[in-house]
């Protein structure tokens, strides 16, 4: 009896083994606050992305240091296969560059690249600002502030290459997410932002440029930077889903094959189309390289903004 008790037990134990990503709950980090185009992206894509792999998973949203605190829990969670990140650009591309921190582009697994928006400047509708060279000349008498999803995100420098590169007056404030700052906008604590197309089809704001090589479909009469006659500026909001290094080829190939049917569902596709989110697909390898190449070319628009120290 014994002996078919410990038979019993290792087979359940090697089931249990086998089968450890049905029965375990997989925890997803969006690094910024509820309510930004991160989150809304990454609440979509979850219960998707769960569905293909068969497990139950909670979006965690773990803000702070413009979204540092979060990416750094998943990159400090080497080895954990049940831990994984909905990242933003910023995170992956950009803070490593302003500040000492305990992760950098290579301490990642990296998934899949899921959406990319270039970014829109913004006012409030309520503004009575109409137009870039209006927003440029009333700054010259009563400087603006501009929001941002916190220092050093991809908002922050498109921003800051703006007001280096132009004659706007205008100094940064920063939050723990865009949906903070879109409630700032709201109150008129801040006057600009620059942000994607979800936020502006989730939040009431008027565009007055956008920081593209070429107009964006749906909003044909909204100018790119380089069309007011300052230099090109080509920003694009990008997310993707990373795991800790040292998780098993097994596990990374079947998060891989999840998240590109998830990107390539209809369900996901109606909701990009609704939220004006592009799909943008990359696999791992190549999402890997994307992020590299723009850590390096980021790396070079902060010095030139003077970002860097």
């Amino acid at each position: 009896m014994k002996s078919l008790r410990c038979s019993l037990a290792a087979l359940t134990l090697a089931g249990a083994a086998h089968s450890a990503l049905a029965a375990d709950t997989l925890d997803i980090v969006v690094p910024f606050a509820a309510g930004g185009a991160t989150d809304i992206v990454a609440r979509s894509f979850e219960p998707i992305f769960s569905q293909q792999l068969g497990v139950t998973s909670v979006v965690r949203n773990v803000a702070g240091a413009s979204a540092t605190v979060g990416t750094a829990e998943v990159a400090g969670s080497e080895g954990n296969p049940n831990i994984i990140e909905y990242a933003p650009a910023g995170s992956l591309s950009i803070q490593p560059s302003l500040k000492e921190l305990s992760y950098g582009p290579d301490s990642f697994t990296y998934i899949c690249r899921t959406v990319s928006n270039p970014m829109f400047l913004m006012v409030s509708k309520s503004s009575d600002i109409e137009s870039f060279q209006q927003l440029v000349e009333q700054s010259q008498e009563y400087p603006f502030l501009y929001g941002s999803s916190g220092p050093g995100t991809l908002p922050h420098l498109a921003m800051a290459a703006l007001v280096v590169n132009s004659d706007l007056k205008a100094e940064h404030v920063p939050y723990s997410g865009s949906g903070p700052a879109m409630n700032a906008l709201a109150g008129d604590e801040i006057q600009i932002m620059a942000d994607t197309e979800t936020i502006l089809e989730n939040y009431d704001l008027r565009p007055l440029a956008v920081f593209a090589e070429q107009r964006v479909a749906g909003y044909e009469n909204v100018p790119t930077i380089d069309e007011l006659g300052l230099p090109a500026l080509d920003f694009a909001v990008w997310q993707g889903v990373v795991a800790p290094k040292g998780i098993s080829e097994e596990r990374a190939s079947q998060y891989a094959k999840a998240c590109k049917a998830t990107v390539e569902s209809e369900r996901f596709k109606t909701f990009a189309d609704k939220a004006k989110a592009g799909i943008a697909y990359l696999g791992p390898n190549d999402f890997e390289a994307f992020v590299k190449r723009r850590f390096e070319a980021n790396k070079q628009v902060l010095q030139d903004a003077g970002l860097t120290q």
